[in-house]
């Protein structure tokens, strides 16, 4: 009898490690793991879109080139940044998916993968909003400008190229850090084996 209670316990014990779906949340749930498997294919067409346009421009090596065809043709380049940045928001969405069913049982986990969500979507859609805005503009008085004007507005371009690159490297670490989270988890919460590897 003794060891069967001793068993029952350490049954219960391991069981109450699963990850639980909060009362009520079934259904979000179930939604936010199809919006996973819908934008999954995103960053690979994203990527065939990047060659297709030739990389919108987007050449930080030389930020006259980069503004006069910036200037001439726009709709590239804030395709290809606005783009990138759109998929840290569309991400959120599945942060906010493992915070919902890890934050009871895991809950320091779930809320540091919730922050890593939060700080990369804001992170990469600011910077998405900003070099899609400013660039083009910037490209516009660069080909409206005289040549002296012009060797002043390269020197904003690459201040604001710098600012763009700082940028994507917090929304990397943010995404980072979140699947850094997600493949630690102990394999007692049972999430599937390769979501934890993919971490």
């Amino acid at each position: 009898m003794t060891t069967d209670a001793a068993a029952l316990q350490i049954k219960s014990t391991s069981n109450d490690l699963h990850f639980q779906i909060p009362p009520g949340y079934e259904r979000w749930v179930r939604l936010g793991a199809t919006w996973t498997m819908i934008i999954s294919p995103y960053m690979i067409l994203y990527f065939i879109l990047v060659i297709a346009l030739g990389g919108g421009g987007d050449d930080s090596n030389n930020f006259a080139t980069l503004l006069e065809s910036v200037g001439k043709s726009p709709i590239p380049y804030i395709a290809v940044v606005f783009l990138d940045g759109l998929f840290h928001a569309l991400a959120f969405v599945t942060f906010l998916t493992l915070f919902t069913v890890l934050r009871l049982n895991f809950p320091v986990q779930a809320n540091l993968i919730l922050v890593c969500g939060a700080w990369q979507m804001l992170m990469g859609f600011t910077k998405g909003l900003i070099a899609s805005y400013v660039f083009p503009r910037l490209g516009i008085a660069y080909l409206a400008a005289e040549p002296a004007l012009q060797s002043a507005l390269i020197p904003v371009a690459s201040a604001l190229d710098g600012l763009r690159m700082a940028m994507q490297w917090m929304d990397s670490l943010g995404v980072m850090f979140g699947w850094i989270l997600v493949s630690l988890l102990p394999q007692a919460s049972d999430l599937p084996r390769p979501i934890r590897w993919l971490g």
